[in-house]
């Protein structure tokens, strides 16, 4: 039989706290546990009533229920609050039994076995607390977040069944529902083996899986990884609105690279352009103020045309110049008027009849008198004048410079043709840009800077039309413009 002493041992070392007392409550018996939690010494509760490890959490009425169920000689069981020595609330689950006489015939005393259930209160309070924050996180995140199922076949990942989905998901598709159905047939009928294997990555050791796709015109972001075992989390995020301001700070970036650099070429313009047109006019000038009477008639002639050309040049640089600092200041203001193309065209000829007369360059207009488009009258005047001039400068003396009309739908298309040198592919594309040094010397060397294509491109935007080239080199240029018909 186990002796009185090893019985006493035995409690002493227990886990449980171990208190025994009197009928009268009087502890007789406490464990080293019971030292170890309440934070007092036996002897110090020895002699004393569990009241002192009472918190006031329970009413009276609780105790006397308690005490009374074990007067009559039953079992008591239950939670009790109490406090430590040091004033910590101790939560315990209680068992207490009545100790008989050998007889069975009188209560001799009590035995109170507790287990200890602070700590594991509190961790299930920090569960309870961490499932709360994760389903609130869950349910308010930015991103769409699919708690997934894997369904193998021999060993593979062939889909995925949604267990579950957070609201976010419910925005981005487009659709309430997710529960059971399978991640294949959400994302369009994918085919899951063939995406797992071509956008497998892996991170600090794991499986991860990223792509990217579009869905019903959203740019969605995927991310795929294991959860353990069959379960996987996948998460979704719409870049669209990221995607869309990237190119509009792309956008933005090329905008402002080609304003310096359009700056740049301005500066350019003046510092030589607009300097040597003078300095050849003032030496010209200064040959005849100071030795005229030493001058023949020819090289007076000579003299006084290079002076009228240069001043020309310089007149026509200058209006562009004048014309592009208005479009900087925002001053560049289409108001679209009734205009008879025809008239327009012929107007713009006589303005340069004397430029195409000294390359003997013949003016055709084959354009409807009935005709008549809406646009901006100085633009398109400064437009075709510009294109007009153009074709001269750059057609061999005797050539021809054409322009024709023809109706497209709700559009006139202007075409402003010449039998000229042509323009290289690889310079058409950026003909209507300052960006790269496209100006060229005209066929009888006259002066260009490409100024005016890029001021011609921005008033044809002004006016809700379009700008086009084509052309072969040795064969000569067409320029195309749009712009709507009025009945």
């Amino acid at each position: 039989m186990i002796k009185e002493q090893q019985l006493v041992k035995a409690l002493d070392n227990s886990e449980g706290i171990i208190l025994i007392t009197e009928p009268d409550g009087t502890i007789v018996f406490a464990n080293k546990t019971f030292e170890k939690v309440y934070g007092y010494t036996r002897e110090e509760v020895l002699g004393k009533k569990p009241s002192v490890l009472k918190s006031g959490f329970h009413p009276k009425k609780f105790y006397d229920e308690l005490w009374q169920t074990l007067a009559n000689g039953n079992n008591w069981s239950g939670d009790l609050v109490n406090r430590s020595k040091s004033g910590e609330i101790i939560t315990e689950r209680a068992s207490i039994s009545p100790i008989f006489s050998d007889d069975n015939a009188k209560i001799t005393g009590y035995i109170a076995v507790k287990y200890n259930t602070s700590e594991r209160k509190k961790l299930k309070a920090q569960l309870e607390a961490k499932e709360h924050l994760f389903e609130k996180l869950f349910e308010n995140s930015p991103v769409g977040i699919f708690m997934l199922q894997a369904l193998k076949q021999e060993g593979e990942v062939v889909d995925f069944l949604i267990d579950q989905a957070n609201l976010k998901s419910s925005s981005i598709f487009n659709r309430i529902s997710f529960i059971g159905q399978y991640l294949s047939g959400v994302l369009g009928n994918i085919d899951v083996p063939t995406l797992l294997r071509e956008h497998h990555t892996e991170q600090h050791g794991e499986d991860v899986f990223e792509w990217e796709d579009l869905y019903k015109r959203k740019i969605l972001e995927f991310k795929l990884f294991g959860l353990g075992g069959v379960q996987y989390c996948l998460l979704v995020t719409d870049v669209s609105a990221k995607v869309k301001m990237e190119n509009r700070l792309k956008e933005s970036e090329a905008h402002l690279r080609e304003l310096n650099e359009t700056k740049d070429k301005i500066f350019s313009i003046i510092a030589h352009d607009l300097r040597s047109p003078f300095q050849a006019i003032i030496g010209f000038a200064s040959l005849l103020n100071d030795g005229i009477e030493e001058q023949s008639i020819p090289e007076i002639k000579m003299m006084a045309r290079q002076i009228s050309n240069m001043s020309e040049q310089t007149y026509k640089l200058l209006d562009d110049l004048l014309t592009w600092s208005r479009s900087q200041l925002g001053q560049l203001k289409a108001v679209p008027v009734k205009l008879n193309l025809k008239q327009l065209v012929e107007k713009c000829y006589n303005q340069l009849s004397m430029v195409a007369d000294k390359k003997r360059i013949r003016l055709n207009c084959d354009v409807s008198e009935t005709l008549f488009i809406k646009a901006d009258k100085d633009m398109l005047e400064f437009i075709v004048r510009n294109l007009v001039h153009n074709g001269i400068k750059f057609t061999r003396n005797g050539g021809r410079v054409r322009c024709w009309a023809e109706l497209e739908g709700s559009k006139a298309l202007l075409h402003v043709e010449d039998t000229g040198i042509g323009i290289q592919e690889v310079k058409q594309k950026e003909i209507f840009s300052l960006s790269a040094n496209l100006s060229t010397s005209g066929t009888s060397e006259e002066a260009g800077t490409g100024l005016g294509l890029m001021l011609s491109k921005q008033m044809v935007d002004l006016n809700n039309g379009k700008i086009s080239v084509f052309s072969e080199p040795g064969k000569g240029s067409r320029f195309t413009i749009s712009f709507d018909v009025l009945s």
